[in-house]
């Protein structure tokens, strides 16, 4: 046990723990604090450099939701399909409230599919029938410019 009692904004630590760093000044974090901490693979620290200390806090950014990631390739998308600034415009609106609509009816699917609690077997379509966003990505679908 570490008898040395830093405090961090007036909190005393939870838990403390020495650490070693290796050759090329790694450290590795116990499981225990990200376990406390509820943090995944891969997460970014911030370091604050004191004199006598470093202190690292998990720094979360917002991730991006599906839907934000949807759009943006929705957009990206129609941008490389060469249409001029009015019909860029035109189609992107298209675009954008169709896929609003898309997702509108499925949310509306799914809720009505758990209202039924159908418990039935083999009534439900594949995962791999499921054709579902590439309509806003993929012109050659059909369904993705204002012809359909």
């Amino acid at each position: 046990m570490v008898n040395e009692n830093i405090t961090f904004d007036g909190q005393y630590p939870i838990e403390t723990r020495l650490i070693k760093s290796t050759s090329k000044r790694q450290i590795t974090i116990p499981k225990s604090f990200f376990e406390f901490l509820a943090l995944e693979e891969g997460v970014t620290f911030m370091a604050q450099l004191f004199n006598g200390g470093v202190i690292l806090k998990p720094y979360k950014t917002e991730k991006e939701s599906v839907r934000d990631q949807d759009r943006k390739r929705i957009i990206h998308q129609v941008i490389c399909e060469g249409y001029s600034e009015e019909e860029l415009i035109e189609e992107l609106n298209y675009r954008l409230k169709k896929y609003d609509e898309f997702i509108v009816r499925k949310v509306q699917e799914f809720e009505n599919g758990i209202a039924e609690n159908n418990d039935s077997v083999g009534d439900e379509p594949e995962a791999d029938s499921f054709n579902g966003l590439d309509i806003f990505f993929d012109k050659e679908a059909g369904t993705s410019s204002k012809e359909s």
